[in-house]
């Protein structure tokens, strides 16, 4: 064996054991499994960790959307059949839709799309045996029902960071959604490492969507949207989704994205929370203007689905419409944070804070799909679906810095 070959043999063995010690020193009683690689498909790589899949794309974003729907094409197929049982054959006339309105919809999302998105999008219906409208059915899932009926969002999010952690960030957050989405709830953590000079970025979602609901980047800037006061949409808008993967791209820190975010003005009522290793916001967006609310007191802010700055001039919410109660929610995620003020580590967010149902005290409910805890200075999440998906670590900063695809495995398809 040539010293070279050996060299770069020696490397890629480090590398391994690096991302499988990672996994076995798992923070908080989290689930420690091995970060095991699936399949890899020209340039990308696919790796799973119990039930939670993650991703790595490389090259540009046509190249990184082949990846994406070659090495995930039966969670896509599979989530493309759920859309049927869920929207189209459902015998709740509630949620019944018809294929037209799908259609419809999916592609009144896509055409707001900027142009390297929609790039990812053509990739993965090339690869994935969907073709482009069933593509686009699953990356608008969890769009029908919204744009359909304007169902109200029940969200929650919480950074804590200085005398609560004697340390930096910690963020917990539930994506929640009507419970039929526990049907679509198959977690997968997409990082997007594109050749044109943006920063490495990963994505929380469901698999086949293409927006930044939860993500962080390679710097640790952590953010997460949850719907704000109902105010309908403004379509001619580009997409606030689109818009915070962009910003996960471009942007280090908080001193950055904070420029940014006072030019944003939003297509969907929204409230983003936002955190890079030192501190936490949140933004307040309306249709008509965005704001920040720095904190609810030293080192925390909370938030649900309402707007808590006293001077916006808007009708609150209807609480009979939302039986999590957005005040309630963001209350009990402040009293349990306080409790473990001064003691809040990754497993503290998880297990006391996190875990705690709202008729314990706490913000989980029976529509919450995904939970996620990030530690972005270690560029750390835990992923978790509530009865189905325990609390599993996912350390993102070998899967950032790596210059190539960690393995090499034969082309899945």
């Amino acid at each position: 064996m040539n010293q070279r070959l050996y060299i770069v043999l020696s490397a890629i063995l480090l590398l391994f054991s690096t991302l499988g010690a990672g996994f076995a020193e798992a923070s908080g009683g989290a689930k420690s499994a091995a970060l095991k690689p699936v399949a890899e498909f020209q340039g990308g790589e696919l790796f799973r960790t119990g039930a939670v899949s993650v991703l790595v794309m490389t090259g540009n974003y046509r190249q990184m959307g082949r990846q994406y729907g070659a090495l995930l094409k039966d969670d896509l197929q599979a989530m493309y059949t759920t859309i049927g049982e869920v929207f189209l054959n459902n015998p709740d006339e509630t949620r019944k839709m018809t294929g037209d309105e799908l259609k419809t919809m999916a592609r009144a999302l896509f055409n707001r799309y900027p142009q390297r998105y929609k790039e990812i999008l053509h990739g993965m219906a090339e690869t994935s045996g969907l073709g482009m409208d069933k593509t686009l059915l699953v990356n608008a899932l969890e769009w029908f029902p919204k744009i359909n009926r304007l169902s109200y969002g029940k969200c929650s999010g919480l950074a804590v960071w200085g005398p609560y952690t004697k340390g930096p960030v910690l963020f917990g957050r539930n994506d929640d959604d009507d419970p039929a989405f526990l049907a679509f709830a198959r977690p997968v953590v997409a990082v997007f490492k594109p050749n044109d000079g943006s920063i490495p970025a990963a994505l929380i979602n469901y698999p086949g969507v293409i927006y930044n609901a939860t993500g962080i980047n390679a710097d640790g800037l952590f953010m997460e949207l949850n719907a704000g006061n109902d105010m309908g949409f403004a379509m001619d808008r580009v997409s606030i989704f689109t818009t915070l993967f962009l910003y996960l791209q471009e942007y280090h820190n908080l001193g950055e994205l904070d420029r940014a975010m006072r030019s944003t003005l939003v297509d969907i009522s929204s409230i983003i929370t936002v955190a890079d290793p030192t501190r936490g916001y949140s933004y307040e967006c309306s249709l008509w203007d965005t704001k920040r609310r720095d904190q609810d007191a030293e080192g925390i802010v909370a938030a649900a689905n309402a707007f808590s700055l006293p001077d916006w001039n808007i009708t609150p919410l209807d609480p009979k419409k939302d039986p999590g109660a957005n005040e309630l929610r963001k209350g009990n995620l402040l009293k349990l944070a306080s409790k473990y003020k001064g003691a809040i580590t990754p497993e503290v967010m998880m297990k006391k804070i996190m875990d705690v149902t709202i008729k314990d005290g706490g913000a989980t409910h029976a529509g919450t799909i995904f939970q996620i805890v990030a530690a972005p200075a270690d560029r750390k999440i835990w992923v978790k679906v509530p009865g189905r998906v325990d609390w599993t670590e996912i350390p993102l900063e070998p899967l950032f810095r790596a210059p190539k695809p960690l393995a090499s495995r034969s082309p899945s398809s």
